[in-house]
């Protein structure tokens, strides 16, 4: 793994700042969805979709499959397209759809980018929250234009971790580690979907728990937490996006999260 991706592979500062622009585009076309109501429908594994998830990744996806033909893309709705084995775009174009369609304000747009199969830039926007996350691997994380990092506590037992929903636990046959979970930190607060890897990034939660989820659910918050000082891993702790689950944390009670897990 290298330790800076080389933008210059996207275009350079215009080509981020390209990638942020759409990534707003999306967002906003959300957000007035969310601003007027939407009916869900329902996935054949019984999860929600709206016409702002289709709108929002269809926007980003037109623009990647433009200005980057020869990258790969894997979109929560319209699936891979392309090369996955050098760069590869991972969109969720709406994540946290539950929280949307309730009128939650916690629900982002997230675009990541793999190089090689590493994570090296991610993207994420809470049009709700007015929050705006971008870090690229080597150049640090930031906030709203202003640079991030994660909090300095430890022990766990000290700590504050977010978790995603219970259901999450449950279908992961993990009932038992959030109660683990509950015992080893100072406190254990539910805050699913990318809302939890805020939390952490803003430094007011130390860890953040989400087990049952894919590749574009997290590939973007690994690139932020590490940027941000933190450390990502699989609940095993492994190095990877593709885990099935994901614990990030400030590293100092990385080990300790993982081992009480």
């Amino acid at each position: 793994m290298t330790n800076n991706f080389d933008i210059e592979r996207i275009g350079g500062t215009d080509g981020l700042q390209a990638l942020e622009a759409i990534v707003l585009r999306a967002g906003n076309t959300a957000l007035k969805h969310f601003q007027q109501g939407v009916v869900p429908e329902k996935k054949p594994d019984r999860s929600p979709v709206t016409i702002a998830d289709r709108e929002a990744e269809e926007i980003i996806r037109a623009y990647v499959l433009e200005a980057h033909p020869t990258a790969g893309f894997l979109g929560e709705e319209t699936g891979t397209h392309g090369d996955a084995s050098g760069l590869r775009f991972i969109v969720d174009p709406i994540d946290g759809t539950r929280a949307f369609v309730r009128g939650f304000p916690t629900w982002s747009v997230l675009l990541g980018l793999e190089a090689e199969g590493v994570p090296v830039v991610g993207i994420a926007y809470m049009p709700a929250a007015r929050d705006f996350f971008v870090a690229v691997q080597g150049r640090g994380a930031t906030h709203n234009g202003r640079p991030v990092r994660v909090s300095k506590v430890a022990p766990l037992g000290d700590a504050t971790v977010t978790h995603g929903g219970l259901q999450q636990f449950t279908m992961m046959r993990m009932g038992e580690s959030l109660l683990r979970l509950a015992d080893a930190c100072d406190i254990a607060r539910g805050c699913p979907d990318f809302d939890g890897y805020r939390q952490v990034l803003l430094g007011r939660s130390d860890a953040m728990v989400d087990p049952g989820v894919q590749p574009y659910d997290v590939c973007a918050p690994a690139v932020l937490i590490r940027e941000a000082g933190g450390t990502f891993s699989s609940l095993k702790g492994e190095d990877t996006i593709y885990g099935g689950g994901a614990v990030a944390s400030n590293g100092l009670i990385h080990d300790e999260l993982v081992a009480a897990l």
